[in-house]
């Protein structure tokens, strides 16, 4: 986003509401502006939703809970921001309409700073066209800064143009940045802004400030380039203070612009960088690396080193600042940004060092791009700030404390996807096995949230003699399927498969392996005979000799695992039936159809049963397996 084309779009809305006399003195001291796709999964649907989330002066005499005179204590209340001098905030939606109805919902009192944090929400109906610039302004600032009693004005780009835009990036950081004289010339924080479309699009944004035409229109002062500049590519601020310790007094009053490179959408955040003329060390902050993650137990003093956590909708997620002070006397607290819907803190309670968890459990569908960010301070938060001698109005003193810089966790919050097999090593890989063969697979599947364990089960009756279950002692989860043939599954061929579950959010997977059994073909087991295979096919050994001409005699000792031919193979013709089969070959029906399991399965899945002296028409060109003067019963035992 160029200089020219942000000024084109902005300057003519300016002069409406910047012009605010600075009689009403400040209250402004933080906002963010962002929209989103109300209905994102409808596309035809160009209903959006503005949020902006703004930080206000406690004691400015405007900042009522709506319908009273009390100060807002609680989250929840409503405070309705107008104009002492009629110069109401103003949204500009960029169409050619606006609205003056400013209602801000409480999300939490910070006394110590004299400061609340709220959020307002305003649904809008765009009609075809665009993209827009909607904008928000508003007076005035608060006192202490370069831009004291100034105009505010925020501004978001709406494009509705294609489906994938379902909103811009959006900034919830700590609505005031307090820099130390006492730490390194140049101090660094990061201007935490996520993708509305999803963490996955979280290398698409870029940052900048503001460019200086748009604080010339405002008659505002543009921040020094030197004091202040942010890297495009992380949205990391550097703060120079050396300034602050000769001639520079003032507060520092920036607006940043977050941009999706990819849908060309922007939002801005207007802070204040507050620099503290403390010369004690003061606290320091860590990011602890949360249980079931590879970073547990480690702790991080920037968030540049701290890799994004992984968290799962519907799983609690538990993200835990650390801080201390080399001061011992000093108790130490914490205060948050605006926490995603649903997460919570812990109980405040001083200590030094000093610890707060935050515990989150997002709700099904909130995957996405989140940050939480804390502070650290040597004072109490509910410390209230005051006026003496007290008089009406004022702008109070606030307790002098030291608080650190800004520190976050990047979250990605993945939906439960279905579990992912990683063994066999090839979906719908391929088994051709001999009867009496001992197959075994190694079956894994695998889910990156570790929460949620995956049980494997096979969702139909597998053969007989089959059997799947967990290995023992395997850490990987893994599971073995076991089965061997028995003598009647000769042509037998079919999928094998196998479900994983997600034990919680049960969501699954299948994966299919195929497994063919040769007909007319047995695996030789551990001290298996001729004699003894010839027995299990009713059978005897001079014929099964005769059917393997490779062995020198029919006492030949068999390798394990050596393939024994125990019939003939045959291939079936058009006239040929079960009758002939049994003349010819000096067999009997129940013989064939143990041989060939497959020809049995299609015998039974004939409409009309199927007489011995009907033809096998269905099956010429295939084959079976005869094994001639063969008497088995019904269970494929020698009878």
């Amino acid at each position: 986003m160029t200089s020219s084309n942000l000024s084109h779009g902005i300057i003519s809305i300016l002069l409406l509401a910047v012009a605010a006399s600075a009689q009403e003195s400040g209250r402004w001291r933080y906002g963010a502006i962002s929209w989103k796709r109300k209905f994102p999964t409808n596309s035809s649907s160009r209903m959006v939703t503005f949020t902006v989330e703004s930080a206000w002066r406690l004691s400015h005499g405007s900042i009522v809970v709506f319908g009273t005179q009390n100060k807002p204590s609680t989250a929840g209340e409503i405070m309705k921001i107008t104009g002492v001098d009629g110069q109401d905030p103003i949204l500009s939606f960029g169409d050619g309409n606006m609205t003056a109805k400013f209602d801000v919902e409480v999300l939490r009192v910070d006394p110590i700073q004299d400061m609340v944090v709220g959020v307002t929400n305003i649904d809008w109906e765009y009609g075809p066209g665009g993209p827009w610039l909607a904008n928000l302004t508003l007076c005035c600032r608060v006192a202490g800064n370069q831009n004291a009693n100034k105009g505010v004005l925020l501004t978001t780009k709406v494009d509705l143009s294609s489906a994938d835009m379902i909103g811009s990036p959006y900034v919830r950081m700590m609505p005031l940045v307090s820099v130390r004289l006492s730490e390194p010339t140049v101090q660094q924080f990061l201007i935490p802004a996520a993708s509305a479309r999803g963490f996955a699009e979280h290398d698409s944004l870029s940052w900048s400030m503001m460019p200086a035409s748009y604080y010339n229109a405002l008659y505002n002062v543009a921040p020094n380039t030197t004091i202040v500049q942010v890297d495009a590519m992380t949205g990391m601020v550097s703060f120079d203070v050396s300034c602050f310790k000769t001639t520079c007094t003032d507060d520092v009053e920036v607006v940043f612009v977050v941009q999706d490179t990819q849908s060309n959408s922007f939002c801005t955040v207007d802070v204040i960088v507050h620099v503290q003329r403390n010369t004690q060390v003061g606290p320091t902050i860590l990011l602890n690396g949360p249980p079931n993650t590879p970073m547990q137990g480690e702790a991080f003093s920037n968030q540049t080193l701290m890799p994004a956590i992984v968290g799962f909708e519907e799983f609690p997620l538990k993200l835990t600042f650390s801080a201390t002070d080399p001061d011992f006397t000093k108790i130490l607290y914490f205060e948050f940004n605006t926490l995603p819907l649903g997460a919570t803190a812990d109980a405040k309670i001083g200590s030094n060092p000093a610890y707060r968890t935050i515990t989150w459990t997002p709700l099904k569908g909130r995957a996405g791009d989140y940050y939480i960010c804390g502070v650290a301070l040597n004072m109490d938060p509910s410390s209230v700030c005051t006026c003496n001698p007290p008089v009406s109005p004022c702008i109070p003193t606030c307790p002098n404390h030291i608080r650190t810089l800004p520190t976050c966790f990047h979250i990605n919050i993945k939906p439960n996807a279905p579990p992912s097999f990683v063994l066999p090593a090839m979906s719908n890989a391929s088994y051709v096995i001999d009867m009496n063969f001992n197959l075994e697979i190694n079956i894994r599947a695998v889910n990156e949230n570790v929460l949620d364990p995956v049980i494997i089960t096979a969702p139909v009756v597998l053969p007989i003699g089959a059997s799947l279950a967990p290995i023992l002692g395997d850490s990987q989860n893994t599971y073995l399927f076991k089965w061997t043939p028995a003598s009647y599954y000769g042509g037998w061929s079919q999928a094998i498969c196998f479900r994983a579950v997600n034990s919680i959010s049960d969501v699954s997977s299948e994966a299919c392996v195929q497994v063919a059994v040769n007909r007319c073909s047995w695996s030789v087991n551990q001290g298996q005979t001729l004699a003894e295979i010839a027995t299990i096919f009713g059978s005897n050994f001079v014929q099964m000799w005769a059917l393997n001409p490779d062995l020198v005699s029919p006492d030949s000792l068999l390798i394990p695992g050596t393939s024994i031919s125990v019939g003939h193979l045959y291939t079936v013709r058009s006239t040929d039936n079960i009758r002939y089969l049994n003349v010819q070959f000096a067999t009997t029906r129940a013989t064939i159809e143990l041989l060939n399991f497959d020809l049995k399965a299609a015998i039974s899945a004939l409409s009309q049963p199927l007489g011995d002296k009907d033809p096998l028409a269905f099956w010429s060109g295939r084959q079976v397996c005869i094994l001639p003067h063969s008497c088995v019963d019904t269970l494929g035992k020698a009878a």
